[in-house]
Formats: C-alpha cells, structure tokens, sequence
C-alpha cells in the first residue's frame, strides 16, 4: 500500500510538473503596454455597407482615426502577398467564390468588396494607411504548413515603425514568429475549439493553453463566451494579460472588462 501511495505521489508531481512547463513558456520581457491601453477594434471599424467594409482600408483608417487600436486576419496569396483578409473564401466578401490561397494579389484586388470600390488590401498597404498612430494587432490565420506565410508576415513588422503584435491560433505559427521575429510581441489565442475539426486531444491542449512551451505567448486572446475560467486566471497570475474577444456590444465589452485586461471590439461595442 505505502509503494502504491509513493507511485501515485510520482505521478501527480509529474503531472503538476508537466502542467506549469507545458501551460508556461514565459518571455524573458515585460508585456508590452499598449497591449492593454484600451479596446480593439475587431478588423477596424466597419459597417456592414460597401463603404467601409471589415478589414477594409476604410475601416482601419476610421479606426485609427478615433484611437482605437486595430485588430486584422492575414493570409497569404498564390504568389506570397500577405493579404488581409479572414475567410479562406473570399465568396462571403466579394460575392465571387475563390480560395486566398489559390489566386495572386492582383487576382484578389480586382475584387470589390460588398460589391463597392473597397478592395481586399495587403499588409503592408495597411501599415503604410496606419503608420504608428495606433497598435495594430496581426491574427495569422494558417492552418496549413508553418513557414511561409509567418516569414513574409515578419519581414513586415521587423521593419514597421509603430507599435504591433501578431496573435494566432496556431501555437507553431507563434512558435515561428519567436525565431524569425523575436521583439515583436505574440498573443496565443484560444477557446473551447467545440465544432473545430481538431481530435480531442488537440481541442484538451489548446484550451487550456499548453502549447504555451512552444508559441511562448507574452498574452492571451481568449473567448470572451468561455470566460473566467481557470486556465486563464492561472495565466494571469503568471503575469500574462488577458484579452477578450469577441464583444458585440457595450453590455458584453463591460463583462468582459470585469475578467479582461483589454477587450477586441466589434463597432458596437467600442466606446
């Protein structure tokens, strides 16, 4: 009985240790503070008309024009252009079906979005729109093989004069960024992942964030609908911030303020 006791002793302290190395991966730097200066505008400041369309040049530069801190998707195209974009599909924006991936920028631009003269724009056409007046928060959107998209995305923002993070959902895409732009901070975001194509295994790792060993988040963007939850708390007392995503209105964005050290923003919820 006393050797079972001291065996299962063993395998709990492992465990715990296993959990704070995986759930850890702590940068050696302070978070940077423009992280949580304020809310963030979820793909600018936008509308549902042709004018000024989510991830639009329009919406970014509205965004920036009122302080807000700017949060945009990226996504590379056929021929290596970082394009800002959140679908795979461009069908849900520009009426025309299409993968970002399978067609060239030139492609992609000849596509109006909404059916309006707003186009899908590239990366560096909204850090050049932007130009440090505001933090811009880069969500790289990749599934796929890790290497490309993160390269031409850090080749940017090591040239970028302004303040700017990169988040994603791929602990590896983060892990990349750490290696090929290391001053530029990192948000790992996550959620239950319910409904996502991921074994159950996957969908256990990454919801309680530990694939931190590897993506080494200086914050979290968690699922505001998911939220408090002690996964977060835990990393919160670790000194990483918390950011909330996604509030819809001011009701959601003052619950999430409570339990948030930032929040991302649709428009109806900014102040």
């Amino acid at each position: 009985m006393r050797k079972l006791t001291v065996a299962l002793v063993i395998i709990a302290a492992l465990l715990v240790v296993g959990f704070v190395f995986a759930t850890g991966g702590m940068p050696s730097r302070e978070p940077a503070a423009f992280i949580t200066a304020g809310p963030i505008a979820h793909r600018g400041l936008w509308s549902d008309s042709p004018e000024a369309p989510e991830n639009s040049l329009a919406a970014f530069a509205e965004a920036a024009a009122n302080g807000y801190a700017i949060e945009l998707d990226v996504r590379l195209s056929a021929d290596g252009e970082v394009m800002v974009i959140h679908d795979a599909d461009v069908a849900r924006m520009t009426g025309t079906p299409g993968l970002v991936a399978e067609m060239t920028a030139t492609d992609l631009q000849a596509l109006g979005l909404f059916d309006g003269s707003q186009i899908i724009p590239t990366l560096p056409e909204v850090l050049r729109l932007v130009g440090g007046r505001v933090p811009v928060f880069v969500e790289i959107k990749n599934t796929g093989e890790v290497g490309r998209l993160e390269d031409a995305v850090a080749r940017l923002l090591n040239t970028y004069d302004g303040e700017v993070a990169v988040m994603s959902f791929n602990p590896y895409s983060l892990g990349r960024m750490a290696t090929v732009a290391p001053d530029v901070p990192r948000g790992q975001l996550a959620s239950a992942f319910e409904g996502e194509d991921l074994e159950w295994y996957e969908r256990f790792l990454l919801r309680n964030l530990m694939m931190n060993w590897t993506s080494r988040p200086d914050f979290i963007a968690y699922d505001i609908a998911e939220l408090p939850s002690s996964g977060t708390q835990l990393q919160q007392l670790r000194g990483r911030p918390l950011l909330g995503w996604t509030a819809d209105d001011e009701a959601g964005r003052l619950a999430a303020e409570k339990i948030c050290d930032a929040v991302i923003c649709n428009p109806g919820a900014l102040p």
